[in-house]
């Protein structure tokens, strides 16, 4: 399987770059050099890919978008490395980007899909390209751009207070576009008002804001105001993977007992999951909601007006499925490179009509780099 062609040229040779081995364990980036622009083009003299993850080349690939978990690189961080594009600098230095991704230790599966890397290339005097250490496995640091420093690690941390008329640009809606018709800071200042839509397993105008995962261990958390006078119409923060794979905490309407409260509901390979022991009383419009994520774990807090500490909702929820491996549900696939993502939204499956006012969004990542 190869894709993704871009042809450089360097002195006098032309190169066709490629990404190889499918989006599994066995991505790479391959290289082919011709006289003329349109070949023919010979191979890496190595026979190798000139930049991968896997210390063994798949050359038979059967099924290119399996997942090739023989492939696996059992001494490396980074794993799927592939998929490049070249960059020559002012400097006279030469860079790849590549796409990769990084497992949760210990397992095969991504939480946090596909993830962007660079590497230092050169041109040897026969005029190949290839990493500057002379080998084709892509590492997780490298010397850095000539005269560029790097003064402290980048902030990955979210906040979103909504006092602005523009919520952060992070935001993304799975299945919907964004519009002030359902999702908006314009209806009521310092909040977001989000319109009811479909449920979490359509694929048809689902109510998500959403933003990636770019941590193994981090913490999400909201304060929402929500009446529910149905029990179709829920409120919520939660995790995200697509309409068959997700987690949410949320506020309801409990027609036995006539009033609001909080519970939790999974969605794992299409199958509802239900945890009526969680289920709690809200007397009160507003409440704040927290899921901590440490390696694949979550736990699910909550805090009313009156409390000071956050309250257990569930502790120590297995969500390691919600990754690129993990919500196919057929072993050794790929069932997906979007990675995970925490999400606010708002479910009214009776009339549409219910929404819910959220104060803040945070996003605190405690590891961002392992």
């Amino acid at each position: 399987c190869a894709e993704a062609p871009q042809i450089y040229k360097h002195h006098g040779a032309y190169f066709l770059l490629l990404a190889s081995g499918g989006t599994g364990y066995a991505h790479g980036v391959e290289v082919g050099r011709a006289e003329t622009i349109f070949g023919p083009y010979e191979a890496h003299p190595s026979g190798e890919p000139i930049l991968t993850s896997s210390p063994r080349h798949l050359f038979s690939l059967g099924d290119p978008d399996a997942g090739h978990f023989e492939m696996v690189n059992p001494h490396s961080v980074m794993q799927k490395a592939g998929h490049g594009s070249l960059v020559h600098t002012h400097t006279d230095e030469w860079f790849m980007a590549h796409l990769m991704a990084r497992p949760l230790e210990g397992q095969l599966l991504n939480p946090l899909g596909r993830e962007a890397s660079i590497q230092r290339m050169h041109w040897t005097e026969d005029n190949w390209l290839e990493m500057e250490d002379g080998s084709n496995l892509a590492k997780m640091t490298f010397k850095g751009l000539a005269g560029v420093p790097i003064d402290n690690e980048p902030n990955t941390d979210l906040f979103d207070s909504f006092q602005e008329p523009q919520y952060l640009l992070e935001f993304m809606t799975p299945y919907r576009q964004q519009h002030q018709s359902w999702v908006s800071t314009q209806k009521r200042q310092g909040f977001l008002r989000i319109y009811g839509g479909n449920s979490l397993f359509s694929q048809m105008n689902p109510a998500i804001m959403a933003t990636r995962a770019t941590s193994f261990t981090y913490e999400v958390e909201t304060l929402l105001e929500f009446q529910p006078n149905h029990y179709s119409q829920t409120a919520g923060l939660g995790l995200y993977y697509d309409s068959n794979n997700w987690l949410y905490a949320h506020v309801t309407y409990s027609e036995e007992k006539r009033c609001p409260y909080l519970t939790l509901l999974q969605a794992k390979l299409g199958q509802r999951i239900e945890y009526v022991n969680t289920r709690v009383v809200v007397p009160e419009v507003n409440i704040q909601l927290k899921i901590g994520y440490d390696h694949g774990i979550a736990n699910v807090y909550y805090r009313l007006e009156e409390q000071e500490t956050w309250q257990v909702l569930l502790q120590d929820l297995s969500v390691a499925y919600l990754s690129d491996e993990g919500v196919n549900g057929m072993p050794g696939e790929i069932g997906g490179f979007t990675g995970l993502f925490n999400f606010i939204g708002a479910v009214d499956a009776h009339q549409h009509q219910s929404y819910a006012d959220f104060a803040y969004y945070k996003v605190t990542n405690h590891s961002p780099a392992s």
